[in-house]
């Protein structure tokens, strides 16, 4: 029910062609919503349903989140939303490297200081599987940006211990050409421990 885990279905059924998936009873609390209107924003294919049926015991409005495949375009994701998707950056900055034209994500420096430096390890890995990245220093302030690219190429990468990282990696490996290897995704354990098994029940 976590929108940040439903976050990496999203961004892949998002992009993987002739995709119709439905995220069951995801938690849609106001102040965690900006992964959806970001991703609404770069023209995703998202619809929410069943919001006024479904609550959490803690009464936390909750819902079902239809995706469907579409064609994503590049956007510019202003500071001020970046709190709201912090954690889903990572997996939104897989999807930019296969949208349409350029996207910039403003303010991003809080990601140096999550598990690991989520900044560097997302564009060391992205760059090794051909995605146009690049960090952009602007004083105190980072912003990233990406142009989107026709294909991802697979490549040897790393999670770096950490677990967004990894899932949003294993995304990038199914939406790229060839194999991908990541080296180590047992940290996947720490938010989302069934994510390999739940991934491939709706691939076959």
């Amino acid at each position: 029910g976590d929108i940040s885990s439903a976050a990496f279905f999203m961004v892949m059924a998002s992009l993987l062609p002739k995709s119709n998936l439905c995220l069951k009873n995801v938690s849609l609390n106001p102040s965690r919503l900006g992964v959806l209107k970001v991703l609404k924003k770069m023209n995703a294919r998202i619809r929410v349903i069943n919001t006024e049926s479904c609550k959490s015991a803690g009464g936390e409005p909750m819902g079902d989140i239809i995706v469907s495949s579409s064609r994503l375009k590049g956007v510019i994701v202003k500071s001020k939303e970046i709190p709201s998707l912090i954690d889903e950056l990572p997996v939104l900055m897989v999807a930019a490297t296969l949208a349409k034209g350029r996207t910039v994500f403003e303010g991003v420096q809080e990601l140096r200081v999550k598990e690991t430096d989520r900044i560097n390890s997302m564009e060391r890995n992205l760059l090794r599987m051909g995605a146009d990245i690049k960090v952009l220093n602007k004083g105190k302030r980072e912003d990233i940006e990406i142009n989107g690219v026709n294909f991802l190429y697979a490549a040897k990468v790393k999670s770096f211990g950490d677990h967004r990282t990894a899932m949003s990696m294993v995304v990038a490996g199914l939406l790229s050409r060839g194999r991908t290897c990541i080296d180590d995704v047992s940290c996947i354990n720490k938010s989302y421990p069934g994510f390999l098994l739940d991934l491939k029940k709706i691939l076959h």
